[in-house]
């Protein structure tokens, strides 16, 4: 994959040994080697809610009608949710 769309995004966890902490990133799967998640949490969209329990992003983007054809929004939700992960109140400058 060439990782532009951002169709496949993840967020993985890492241990932050200095912090000694969860340290959150958005990740394209696609371009993610499989060894460089070695030891990491790795949570995709299907892992953040069930169609009768949704994650608050993905039921903000739903009631907001905020899909286009369907294609990239489980990226988006997963960027959203990665920022949510760092910072539970994010400016709009963390979420640009």
């Amino acid at each position: 994959g060439e990782g532009g769309c951002g169709a496949c995004t993840i967020t993985v966890g890492r241990l932050d040994p200095n912090k000694n902490t969860i340290s959150y990133q958005a990740v394209n799967a696609c371009l993610a080697p499989l060894c460089s998640l070695d030891g990491c949490a790795v949570i995709t969209v299907e892992g953040i809610g069930t169609s009768k329990a949704p994650h608050p992003v993905q039921k903000r983007i739903s009631e907001m009608h905020g899909s286009q054809c369907g294609f990239c929004t489980p990226g988006i939700v997963m960027s959203l949710y990665s920022t949510l992960c760092k910072n539970s109140k994010p400016s709009l400058a963390d979420i640009e």
